[in-house]
């Protein structure tokens, strides 16, 4: 029996597949700074080819394979990139126009919240929780669990059992609800958590390496979760 759902954010409760792309083409300038010439277009399609490799961070990888491996290259890229997405992010007019809350999700938090403890786990900067108060979304959960205060990050299984130590829930009493196979479902397949996985660009393409990243269950929507917890409690 579920008693408590946790919660990835970007392409589950908001969709930021348009701040991935808008990342990208800030990414495509910084590199012509160092006489790397590529295209927004050429990007994007780098991502594709980098999905099915399982990488933790698209956008790190990507950068990893334009400098060639330069690690003082790459370091400096990846300062100048954060840099900039923090600043972009930090106006809470942009942040929401590049991540839009997928439709239906207020209703659907309030209405999991009156039978759940919500809680999040999220691979995002510390600054996360303001993005929430942004969309006003914060109140519903419980407790958010980010990379960037507890400097762990997605697929390490540490960061959910932490969310879970603070829900003080039992990791197998837990569902996980996230887009990504690598990063959402195989840690908490690990832990023994009831998995759904969310349809969602750019991830929807990721196939799984082995029955680990099996998800229990496959939505569309996020807004479809009652139906799999109605399913859920008649197995």
């Amino acid at each position: 029996m579920v008693k408590a759902i946790l919660f990835d954010l970007g392409s589950t409760v908001w969709d930021d597949y348009p701040a991935e792309l808008y990342q990208w083409s800030v990414l495509a300038r910084l590199l012509s700074n160092f006489g790397i010439q590529v295209t927004h277009e050429e990007i994007i399609a780098k991502a594709y080819e980098i999905i099915p490799t399982y990488s933790p961070s698209l956008t790190r990888a990507i950068a990893w394979q334009y400098v060639n491996g330069d690690r003082e290259a790459y370091f400096a890229l990846i300062a100048e990139l954060v840099k900039e997405l923090k600043s972009k992010l930090s106006d809470p007019v942009e942040f929401k126009r590049l991540n839009p809350l997928f439709p239906g999700i207020p209703e659907l938090l309030a209405e999991l919240a009156r039978d759940y403890p919500l809680a999040v786990v999220s691979q995002h900067y510390a600054e996360v929780e303001r993005w929430m108060e942004d969309h006003e979304i914060g109140d519903y959960f419980k407790h958010v669990t980010v990379s960037g205060k507890e400097k762990l990050y997605k697929p390490d299984p540490r960061l959910f059992e932490r969310c879970c130590q603070a829900l003080d829930v039992a990791p197998q009493d837990v569902m996980m609800v996230g887009d990504r196979l690598d990063n959402d479902i195989w840690p908490a397949n690990r832990l023994k958590m009831t998995t759904v996985r969310v349809l969602a660009d750019p991830y929807r393409c990721q196939q799984p390496r082995y029955h680990t990243d099996m998800p229990d269950y496959t939505i569309e929507y996020t807004t479809d979760l009652p139906e799999v917890l109605r399913t859920q409690q008649r197995t």
